[in-house]
């Protein structure tokens, strides 16, 4: 905010060059002062003086022409602000991103947890369904340490993803600038919608991109500026005009060898028109000029090298928003089958008629299909955001269920 806010300043004096200045000055003192004179007029050879005076003084000096070195001058301060105010934008937008991924991962560690829970019970079940069986003579202790074994290591990838729930949530305070001991309550995103596919070709949104992010705004406002100060540069090697004018007064007295005070307060003044023409320099100026261009050409490549990058980052962004909801789609569509897997190898065993290892089996694949839901979830909504970053829409209401307009 600042450095934009310092940008908007530097317009304010950049057109001040357009206004007459305007000096008010004042010079009071007392001066003695001895001078050599004619003999044949003063005997002794000299002149003594003592001055009482005190002289102020209005000046104002005004440059009327200067064939276009101002205007250049204006014009580069103006592109330097917009580009500030574009890079405020960005600066948002990145706080913004920042915030919604560190969210939309603690919401998946929240799934990922609540997952884990649902996988330490399925684990239970099963284990109680050994012991039961081992109990009436229908299983062996083997199959009972077996289970026992899956129950804990239930128990250890909860507690894994309590530890990554912690995690995220020290992430997306510290992505909010908050204390690490803040107290939040977070909204539950696992029922958000999910981001549409969208209907628009990567062209489209690789076009819209390059006339949207505010990076590639800003090194454009860079690029103008540059071309301004080729301008501004251009304009030191002609002439310059300028008025100068003032009015003061002496008020004050004045002795001659000891002789009675006299003073003359009348006002004074002048006004004077300036022709200025740097005809040689040795060479400044025209490096001045080289430096002007070399710069405009540095920043032009930097803002090409930008585009290609953009480029490649909106492409990715979209391209991962298709595959993540096609791997989510594939999550559910394992999850369904997991679930009816589990259902009948538990039931199957608790009935004395499957095998242990298949209800372990089943049971460890249901707890990995739910996580992957989880993390499929989250990341289609990091997706859709990220999206939405690469191609400058993302603002504080932007609805990441809708990621690019139609």
């Amino acid at each position: 905010w600042e450095q934009a806010r310092q940008a908007a300043i530097n317009v304010g004096i950049a057109r001040a060059a357009y206004l007459p200045a305007l000096t008010a000055s004042a010079v009071a003192g007392w001066e003695h002062f001895v001078t050599p004179f004619p003999i044949n007029l003063v005997p002794q050879g000299f002149i003594i003086f003592n001055a009482q005076e005190a002289i102020p003084q209005l000046a104002v000096n005004y440059l009327l022409l200067d064939f276009g070195g101002r205007a250049a001058a204006v014009e580069a301060a103006g592109q330097l602000s917009i580009a500030g105010n574009v890079a405020f934008t960005a600066a948002h937008q990145q706080l913004i991103f920042n915030v919604a991924r560190a969210y939309f991962t603690l919401a998946g560690a929240d799934a990922a947890v609540r997952a884990a829970r649902q996988g330490l019970a399925d684990a239970q079940v099963v284990q109680q369904s050994a012991e039961g069986l081992f109990g009436r003579g229908l299983d062996t202790i083997v199959d009972v340490q077996l289970a026992r074994r899956a129950t804990a290591q239930a128990q250890y990838d909860l507690a894994q993803a309590n530890t990554a729930q912690h995690d995220a949530m020290y992430t997306l305070l510290a992505a909010m600038d908050l204390p690490p001991t803040t107290k939040l309550r977070v909204a539950d995103a696992s029922e958000r919608p999910l981001p549409q596919r969208t209907a628009r070709a990567v062209e489209d949104v690789l076009s819209e991109a390059l006339l949207r992010r505010p990076d590639l705004l800003a090194d454009v406002a860079k690029l103008r500026a540059t071309d301004a100060e080729i301008a501004a540069a251009r304009s030191a090697l002609a002439p310059k005009v300028s008025l100068s004018a003032n009015v003061q007064g002496n008020l004050g007295r004045l002795n001659v060898n000891n002789s009675p005070y006299f003073s003359v307060n009348k006002p004074q003044g002048a006004a004077l028109l300036k022709f200025e023409w740097p005809l040689y320099t040795g060479g400044l100026l025209q490096n001045k000029l080289s430096l002007a261009q070399s710069k405009r050409e540095e920043t032009a490549a930097g803002l090409n090298e930008r585009v290609d990058q953009a480029l490649r980052e909106v492409a990715l962004a979209y391209d991962q928003v298709d595959t993540g909801l096609q791997q989510y789609d594939a999550a559910i569509a394992l999850q369904t089958a997991s679930e009816a897997a589990f259902h009948g190898a538990r039931d199957s065993y608790a009935h004395g008629v499957g095998t242990l290892t298949d209800a372990t089996s089943a049971q460890t694949g249901l707890a990995t299909a739910r996580a992957a839901v989880a993390r499929a979830h989250t990341q289609s909504l990091i997706n859709a955001a990220a999206l939405a970053f690469a191609t400058g829409e993302l603002t504080s209401s932007t609805d990441f269920a809708t990621p690019t307009s139609r």
